[in-house]
């Protein structure tokens, strides 16, 4: 017997749709998608500067083991939020539902999403 967790590979009911045509819900997954990969590939060259500076070499293991400081860590935080602030600038502008209150919590709850380990 397997310990591993089995996940159904499709999932049930139907999709939710924010936008009249479902097509245009699907180019925003597609979008959002591409958007987490080059937050992640942000993070990685930052990483990869940040060893570089430090050590003048870069190693697989150093790299894969560098924890980011308090700093960093805050750093990154910011270009998150400016980089999403950016994203989403065309759709809370065409949409002009977002109080600035609802635009920081969509964008946490996005974030959060995209936060490594989610």
């Amino acid at each position: 017997m397997s310990d591993e967790l089995e996940l159904p590979r499709h999932t049930r009911g139907k999709r939710p749709h924010f936008f009249e045509d479902p097509a245009v819900d699907q180019l925003m997954s597609v979008v959002l998608a591409m958007a987490a990969e080059v937050s992640v590939l942000y993070d990685r060259v930052d990483s990869m500067q940040r060893v570089m500076d430090e050590k003048g070499s870069l190693s697989r293991e150093e790299l894969e083991a560098y924890q980011p400081d308090a700093a960093a860590a805050a750093e990154r935080q910011a270009r998150r939020e400016a980089y999403l602030q950016r994203i989403f600038r065309v759709v809370r502008r065409e949409a002009g539902v977002f109080s600035t209150e609802e635009a920081e919590t969509y964008t946490a709850e996005v974030e959060a999403e995209l936060a490594p380990g989610s």
